[in-house]
């Protein structure tokens, strides 16, 4: 579990991982890491979504960014609320009324949450996937009123930047979906840092029940 808690709770790749360990003692291959990542990313990813389920603020924030798999570039749409916490991810191959509508029926799901706010940046496509999906929720389009998811992605960018791109979509998908649920699952608002210093550990460990635990 340590090994996949440095890999996507800090800015390194599968070849930094591989170093940590050994300074610890563990001598792992780079492909039983990358195993790691993807088969408990999976998990991690599905149960701390389901955690999250009916907690999810009204006020939505929602943009789009860029990454790269196998060397073409694809959408990540991002959502999170009014508090800055995580609504949901989706991966897209496109950038049109399609895929946001997929997106805004997928955050709803998870999240089971209906919106009575969203703000965007003028993005075309999301206008009318907004107006189909949530027909009764107020829409604001403001590049300055959506600064702050703007500012939010640079978390997934820092790390994304470190592992250089992805091979093919699916582990695109685990990535973005478990660096975002963990990101999430340690968030610590309004906390000091000597809070965080106590609260680190308990969460590690209930993270790390909850792999060993039935979805």
């Amino acid at each position: 579990m340590l090994a996949v808690h440095y890999y996507y709770r800090f800015k390194v790749n599968l070849d930094d991982v591989v170093e940590l360990m050994a300074i610890r003692g563990l001598y792992l291959s780079h492909q039983t890491v990358h195993n790691w990542v993807q088969i408990f990313g999976i998990e991690l990813g599905i149960k701390l979504r389901a955690r999250r389920k009916g907690k999810s603020g009204s006020k939505w924030h929602v943009d789009a960014t860029y990454v790269k798999i196998a060397g073409n570039w694809r959408y990540l749409y991002r959502v999170i609320d009014k508090q800055g916490n995580l609504v949901d991810v989706y991966l897209s191959d496109t950038r049109d009324k399609k895929a946001a509508e997929n997106f805004f029926k997928q955050a709803q799901v998870t999240t089971g949450v209906i919106p009575i706010q969203i703000t965007t940046d003028k993005e075309p496509a999301l206008y009318p996937a907004i107006e189909n999906v949530f027909p009764d929720t107020k829409h604001r389009d403001s590049k300055y009123m959506n600064n702050k998811i703007e500012q939010n992605h640079r978390g997934i960018k820092l790390h994304y930047n470190v592992t250089k791109g992805f091979k093919n979509p699916f582990s695109a998908l685990i990535f973005c979906t478990a660096f975002e649920e963990i990101k999430q699952f340690f968030r610590m608002k309004n906390k000091s840092r000597a809070q965080c210093r106590k609260v680190i550990m308990p969460r590690f460990q209930e993270l790390n029940n909850l792999l060993s635990t039935e979805a």
